[in-house]
């Protein structure tokens, strides 16, 4: 999957106008860990999947990004990418 950012997005002193994550080689294991770190962070959700912050962990475990690469995007990106994380899962 391709995400493409609203406007060109600045982080660790380098420009992003896409990111690049493939979501097909995703695995239950992967799920489980991301689920582990979520609930460790003190997060809760009756369905993961669909909350962002949830998303936002799997999306850094996948591209090998810290979270803080997510945590940090404006409020738009944020919600769009993780969105389409939500909408990849549940689909």
């Amino acid at each position: 999957m391709r995400y493409t950012f609203k406007t060109p997005y600045e982080f660790d002193d380098k420009e992003y106008s896409e990111i690049e994550f493939d979501l097909d080689g995703v695995k239950g294991s992967d799920i489980s860990a991301v689920k582990k770190q979520f609930a460790a962070a003190g997060h809760f959700s009756p369905v993961p999947t669909a909350d962002s912050d949830f998303c936002a962990l799997l999306l850094a475990r996948v591209t090998k990004m810290p979270l803080e690469f997510y945590a940090d995007m404006p409020a738009k990106d944020y919600c769009a990418i993780t969105q389409m994380v939500s909408n990849f899962l549940l689909a």
